[in-house]
């Protein structure tokens, strides 16, 4: 069945690949770890000297790739750390706020956990994003609530020049996904098996 209508099509995609995901993440408990040795080489070339630097992660959701230990490794680089957080539901409008490791979380308007609002807004130099789906030329499909579309369309007008880091199991990646003219595509993929770079940077 091909569904014209690329939010129709988006709509029905997603059903079917939260349970595939959840199914990868039985099959892979070890992609956490696996994900954070393969980031070394790619970002220490990308990035010869993060200090200084933002790196935005996120908290992993139910069989959403944890960066819990790409984060400590990050963090060791010498990185800052940021989190999302979303500040609007209904207008959709998600910041990135620094992130003291030390310091409590709070909810934000959706309930997800974040840094609190006394917490910076910082324009980070890597994102690195969950999602449900992906394609090899950097085509990313999310949870549908467009908050990291929004987020990445504003950060890369303001800073061209932030790299947008995807990550996910290796089964999430697929052929034909439907997208729209406002989706923001990934400029790198990273699995348990591998970095896949989408295209460069420039650096």
């Amino acid at each position: 069945m091909t569904i014209a209508d690329p939010l129709a099509a988006k709509i029905a995609l997603r059903v079917f690949l939260r349970n595939q995901r959840k199914q990868l993440a039985l099959e892979h408990p070890e992609a956490d770890w696996m994900i954070a040795e393969v980031a070394r080489e790619p970002l220490a070339k990308l990035f010869p000297n993060p200090r200084g630097k933002v790196a935005a992660l996120y908290h992993g959701l139910g069989s959403e790739v944890s960066p819990r230990l790409l984060a400590d490794q990050l963090a060791e680089a010498g990185w800052d750390l940021a989190l999302p957080a979303v500040l609007d539901k209904d207008e959709g409008e998600m910041v990135f706020r620094r992130w003291d490791r030390t310091a409590p979380l709070v909810h934000d308007a959706i309930g997800l956990r974040a840094p609190p609002p006394e917490a910076a807004v910082v324009a980070p130099d890597l994102v690195i994003a969950p999602l449900l789906a992906f394609q090899a030329d950097g085509v990313r499909l999310g949870q549908g609530g467009g908050y990291y579309d929004r987020a990445l369309e504003d950060l890369r007008a303001r800073k061209p020049e932030v790299f947008v880091l995807g990550l996910a199991y290796s089964g999430q990646q697929v052929e034909n996904l439907p997208h729209e003219p406002h989706d923001q595509r990934l400029d790198a993929i990273l699995t348990e098996k591998e970095y896949m770079a989408v295209k460069d940077m420039g650096r």
